[in-house]
């Protein structure tokens, strides 16, 4: 990497956050092994091993899976890599490089749209964490392991609030830089058990017989199944492909970026959801929580087990999914940290599916509904990052006008970036249109409400691409 410019800014007309002042060079310490270790130990929680169960409700065999999992995320980190540079050279964070295109007043749009996204996929992890401690009470009670999950399912509400609750207090006090080494460990670790009881079970004479189940394969690659597949797999980095620079900031050069991405992200997810389509086949079960619950040997190995799926998705919330809601909160509302928490946990507690969850596999079913379907948030915001850094500005961005409020700054339209925001707009309604005219494919419902899902994020990411480089130049909007 070549020598990194000059970071030192003084923010104009307005009183900004420290933490989103630039990187200073010599604060950019993160090198190959710890970034490729914190894009895996993200990547290791409870629904990475749902993608396995996900693929074989499709009908795909163990190679479909792979290969799935090998092109969804290979996409995305492109992009991820490509929206980490500014981040790497310019120790930019994620809402202060929206400022090129969108506007100093404008990011708040595409940053909710980022955060509905995350806020999403808190809920879904603290259901699984929580559903983890709901088991562990219950085995200690002594009701059978073939009942616990469905009995966890119906009990699981009054845990849940202690999960989230723990959560508040943890960030409340600011506590999380001190529990920083579970955030590290505790997905790596649960991931290891998995593998061993993946070959505990393997090698049993009671699931071997299953083996042979993991090649049955009844969808074609070019089947609407496989597009699904193709679009869980995709849309799971595709929200922290659009906020990489709050990670790659720290890091010493592009090449750790791009490394740490494939190691971590790409083959950790294939790892992840062979894995996980092994331990369903074996076991019969979707539900990791459930498989470890009836088919660990020993008591230890169960307690063990649920002790890992409650502290992976537990540490993920903690340093992943809430903070940037919480920085949500704080920016457009103006609310103060304390408070941003506990808003923060309680929007989460009704994103998780304890509504919508009757029995073990109706969450594995909410899931794949949800990771299939929300690449139309998040592809039309990508189209103005790569074009406005990469295309119009080549590469370069002004950082001190990143830090001015007022048309000195990145101003536009009143503070709004009138073609990123446009392009945003009409790449959705085009992804409707496109939608519609291969709904086999690409429309979903929500109830009696149709929008565009499945793949629509590649769609989404050219179309918005195409439409902010046409609309920029139209309306003088290259940044420069």
């Amino acid at each position: 990497m070549s020598e990194s410019p000059s970071t030192t800014v003084v923010p104009k007309g307005y009183k900004e956050n420290p933490d989103l002042l630039p990187l200073p060079p010599e604060k950019r310490t993160i090198g190959y092994f710890s970034f490729t270790f914190m894009m895996f130990s993200m990547n290791t929680c409870i629904p990475m091993f749902f993608l396995g169960p996900i693929a074989r409700s499709l009908g795909l065999d163990i190679w479909q899976a792979i290969i799935g999992a090998f092109l969804g995320n290979l996409a995305v980190a492109i992009v991820m890599a490509l929206n980490a540079y500014p981040g790497v050279i310019y120790g930019i964070s994620f809402p202060v490089q929206l400022r090129q295109s969108f506007g100093f007043r404008g990011v708040h749009i595409p940053i909710w749209m980022r955060g509905i996204a995350g806020m999403m996929w808190f809920g879904i992890e603290a259901y699984a964490g929580s559903l983890a401690i709901t088991m562990i009470i219950l085995y200690a009670m002594g009701v059978p392991s073939d009942q616990i999950v469905s009995v966890a399912v119906r009990w699981v509400v009054p845990v849940l609030l202690f999960y989230l609750g723990t959560l508040v207090l943890v960030m409340a006090r600011g506590l999380t830089k001190g529990i920083a080494w579970m955030a590290n460990w505790a997905g790596p670790l649960m991931f290891t058990y998995f593998v061993w009881l993946a070959i505990w079970l393997a090698t049993n004479p009671q699931f071997a017989p299953n083996i042979p189940q993991i090649f049955v394969s009844t969808a074609g690659y070019f089947s609407v199944n496989f597009a699904i597949y193709l679009a869980v797999q995709t849309n799971w980095w595709a929200t922290v492909a659009l906020n990489i620079s709050d990670l790659s900031r720290g890091c010493r050069s592009w090449k750790v970026v791009w490394v740490g991405i494939i190691l971590g992200v790409v083959l950790g997810q294939i790892a992840g959801t062979a894995l996980g389509y092994v331990l369903a086949v074996l076991a019969q079960e979707v539900l990791p929580q459930a498989i470890v619950v009836k088919y660990a040997p020993g008591v230890a190995a169960i307690v063990i087990g649920l002790l890992f799926t409650f502290l992976a998705p537990w540490s993920t919330d903690l340093t992943a999914n809430a903070p940037p809601f919480v920085d949500i909160l704080m920016t457009t509302f103006r609310l103060r940290w304390k408070w941003a928490v506990l808003i923060a946990a309680i929007v989460a507690f009704f994103a998780a599916p304890w509504w919508a969850v009757e029995k073990g596999p109706d969450y594995v079913n909410y899931v794949t509904a949800w990771a299939s379907n929300y690449g139309i948030l998040l592809g039309p915001i990508v189209g103005p990052m790569i074009g406005s850094f990469w295309i119009l500005a080549k590469k370069k961005v002004n950082l001190q006008k990143l830090y001015t409020y007022g048309p000195e700054g990145y101003w536009y339209r009143g503070g709004f970036g009138l073609a990123a925001l446009l392009s945003v707009f009409l790449t959705i309604a085009i992804c409707y249109g496109i939608a519609f005219a291969y709904p086999k494919y690409l429309l979903s419902y929500a109830g009696p409400v149709p929008f565009p899902g499945g793949p629509v994020w590649y769609f989404a990411v050219i179309i918005s691409l195409v439409l902010y480089l046409i609309l920029a130049k139209a309306l003088h909007e290259e940044p420069t």
